[in-house]
């Protein structure tokens, strides 16, 4: 099976660092060791011209906006920093203009040798896709990973949310099957007008030969600067919705029985600098690492290092529709985990099982729970080697890959007959 794979997200660098880059690498990746012809379309590759690209196997068709899209965005920008406003609108009319783009040249790039079915994942006003699809005569699957409209005005100060929303109702209305990452996700798309038959839930996965529990390594120790003493561990964006801010008072709770203890967290974001301050300020600056963003060949290794691995996240003023790809990779490395009981995360750890569970922002719930961790190394072992053979079970990307193609093939037949 022919299948093109279009990234049309602007801020999604496909061969960067982005969680969202390592979901497409990973299908894309588990598409092609399947045996089917793969191609990857995305306007970005990396995020700037310092960040070397990842090593990738499958064909990256690169497909940027053109100096007009960016001389319109610049335009808008220029006159907002001239009146002194804080708006989206630039960005989001780089978007609009850049999808009327993408249309005709994908059309262009795809009619003599059109794929067997067209997999978008779903961008902000995006609706190429779609239309290119429709022009083609193939299967559009449509991967939903975010309410985008949604989302856009609460976390990113949307300026345009009719056009958002009317714009995310046309891609998921249209397309022949819409894959979720989440229950709560295929419920929006449903409630957008997706027909129920259509919606699929698949969540995150990982690539079991790369997250794999194994022996610690005291030279990775010794290159990140990390001592022999345990590990508090989070690895992901820094972001609000993450529930980074809690991390300085637990570790603080935390030193006063584990005095060896030593917080290590990688990543980026918006909070990073202020994470930094606060634990400056409670004076735990010298047993912290931020490493800021490691290269993801590193992560599993860090991972394995960790004896507690957090994912605190808050309850957010919404749905929470996530399906935490640090989750999976954490269980996977067979890390002992401690995460928020909220969403899909009930769904993947069974408190006491195979990881602990705390209520969303509940410090002191998450204080015992590390705790426990750290004074029962036994607990630890079983807790990881539970989780890691449960993802490796039923959340893979080799896994999602046979759906996808259960359904592919099924859309395939279908259009065939008619």
């Amino acid at each position: 099976m022919k299948i093109f794979y279009l990234c049309a997200d602007l801020g999604v660098p496909v061969l960067g660092r982005k969680g969202a880059s390592l979901h497409v690498r990973g299908l894309a990746s588990a598409l092609s060791r399947a045996g089917h012809a793969v191609a990857v379309g995305s306007p970005t590759l990396v995020r700037s011209p310092w960040d070397p690209p990842v090593a990738f196997e499958v064909p990256v068709t690169h497909l940027p906006p053109t100096e007009g899209v960016e001389a319109a965005a610049r335009g808008v920008k220029s006159f907002r920093e001239t009146i002194g406003a804080e708006t989206a609108l630039g960005g989001e009319l780089r978007r609009i203009l850049y999808n009327e783009e993408l249309t005709s040249t994908l059309k262009r790039r795809l009619e003599r040798t059109p794929p067997d079915v067209l997999l978008e994942r779903a961008s902000l006003f995006g609706t190429a896709g779609s239309l290119v699809a429709a022009e083609l005569g193939v299967p559009h699957v449509v991967e939903l990973n975010a309410p985008l409209a949604l989302e856009q005005g609460a976390y990113r100060g949307g300026t345009l949310p009719d056009l958002a929303r009317l714009a995310e109702r046309f891609t998921l209305t249209h397309a022949d099957a819409v894959l979720t990452v989440s229950t709560s996700l295929a419920a929006h798309a449903t409630g957008v007008g997706a027909p129920a038959a259509r919606v699929e839930v698949v969540p995150n996965g990982v690539d079991p030969a790369r997250f794999r529990p194994g022996a610690r390594d005291s030279l990775f120790r010794k290159r990140f600067s990390l001592d022999t003493g345990p590990l508090l561990g989070f690895v992901g964006g820094l972001r609000p919705w993450h529930g980074i801010e809690l991390l300085p008072e637990l570790f603080e709770r935390l030193q006063r029985k584990h005095p060896l203890l030593q917080l290590v967290v990688a990543g980026e974001g918006p909070l990073e600098q202020a994470l930094a301050d606060e634990l400056r300020a409670r004076g735990l600056a010298a047993r912290a690492r931020l490493l800021g963003p490691i290269a993801h060949a590193d992560v599993a290794s860090l991972l394995r290092e960790l004896d507690v691995a957090v994912a605190p996240y808050p309850a957010p003023a919404h749905d929470f529709y996530f399906s935490p790809l640090k989750l999976f990779e954490y269980m996977a490395c067979g890390a002992a985990v401690v995460a928020s009981g909220i969403g899909q995360i009930v769904e993947v750890i069974q408190d006491g099982e195979n990881g602990l569970l705390v209520t969303p922002g509940n410090v002191d719930e998450l204080e015992r729970a590390c705790s426990s961790l750290l004074d029962q190394p036994d607990l630890r072992r079983r807790l990881g080697a539970k989780a890691a053979a449960d993802v490796r079970r039923r959340y893979t990307w080799d896994a999602n890959a046979r759906r996808f193609e259960e359904i592919a093939a099924r859309l395939c037949e279908a259009r065939a007959a008619a």
